[in-house]
């Protein structure tokens, strides 16, 4: 009966199709609520077998052989969003030993700073906060309560493996939610005003040297390990929420001081939270972008659009739930 199933799954299995892949960081942090993190051996391990089994491309000859026509079946690129110290102390590393390019992605404004990103603070001082909390923290004009009670055994029990796309299982991931999702869709300035606020008042304790953004002098080192830069915009917005000037700005300056860490021109883009629509997309083209990837979950095909390419969202897999994420 056992080698009737294999059969099965393997008369199910697809051909290949050429697909780019979506991480964001290498890492086992205490808390995950987004699932932005896959433990470095698996990463390795995941390596190990696209190399072995697809045809690893940098983004800019993925797309070159895109819109020549000739992109391979199991073609395969890495991509990596933000700019996580972490690209270059774990991934790049691994990547140069499997022989395996990629590009990342640069929130610009966020290099160099000796805070996290800001959803990881966020997630840090509510998730895994041990004490209680009851403030009124002002976003945009509106006032968000974080109010919970101290940490619990079923607090923690409840936290465990919990992703912000599933229902809240207390009050203390209803928080999280309510506060991460008005600084999403906060201006910067409001943001900023507001973190400074949440650090103020939960008395928020340093971050780990391995939790934080890219320094410039690492950004400089990636080349030497076969990782290319792309641009994320300066502050990582929600575009389609900002006005055309505002987009261009954030998407312009964004591009330059990239290339001024990069030391190079820069040709592909990501857009923050995958959020793009016809006016962003046009944006980016005109701001001199060749291509840019969203967070749409797909395959690559002939009729992709080359500035909304669709990736694959990778999370703590092991080897073989990335071949099946890719069947």
């Amino acid at each position: 009966m056992r080698d009737l199933l294999r059969r099965f799954r393997r008369s199910r299995r697809r051909d290949p199709q050429p697909a780019i892949l979506m991480y964001h960081r290498l890492a086992a942090p205490a808390v995950d609520p987004w699932g932005l993190a896959v433990h470095p051996d698996r990463f390795e391990a995941q390596l190990a077998w696209l190399a072995a089994k697809r045809t690893p491309l940098s983004m800019p000859e993925l797309v070159r052989r895109l819109q020549l026509g000739s992109l391979p079946d199991d073609a395969v690129a890495i991509t990596f969003d933000d700019g996580y110290g972490d690209n270059l102390a774990q991934a790049a590393p691994r990547l140069q030993a499997a022989g395996v390019p990629a590009t990342v992605f640069l929130a610009a404004a966020a290099i160099g700073q000796r805070r996290e990103f800001w959803w990881d603070e966020v997630a840090r001082g509510i998730l895994s906060r041990e004490e209680g909390l009851d403030v009124d923290v002002r976003v945009n004009g509106s006032v968000v309560r974080l109010a919970f009670d101290a940490m619990t055994a079923a607090d923690t029990a409840a936290t465990d493996g919990w992703r912000a796309w599933q229902e809240p299982r207390s009050a203390r991931q209803r928080t999280y939610l309510d506060f991460w999702g008005a600084l999403r869709n906060a201006s910067a300035g409001a943001r900023d005003a507001a973190l400074d606020r949440f650090r103020e008042l939960a008395a928020i304790p340093p971050p780990r040297p391995d939790d934080l953004p890219m320094t410039a002098a690492d950004v400089a080192r990636l080349g030497g390990y076969d990782v290319a830069v792309g641009g994320h915009t300066l502050t990582h917005p929600v575009l389609p929420q900002l006005t055309p000037a505002e987009q261009r700005r954030e998407i312009l300056d964004g591009k330059w001081l990239c290339e001024q860490l990069a030391g190079s021109p820069i040709d592909g883009f990501a857009y923050p939270h995958g959020a793009v629509d016809a006016e962003c997309r046009a944006a980016v083209r005109d701001s001199g972008f060749k291509w840019a990837c969203g967070t749409a979950h797909g395959f690559v095909a002939a009729a992709s659009d080359p500035f909304a390419l669709p990736r694959i969202f990778v999370q703590d897999w092991d080897a073989a739930a990335l071949e099946a994420a890719l069947s």
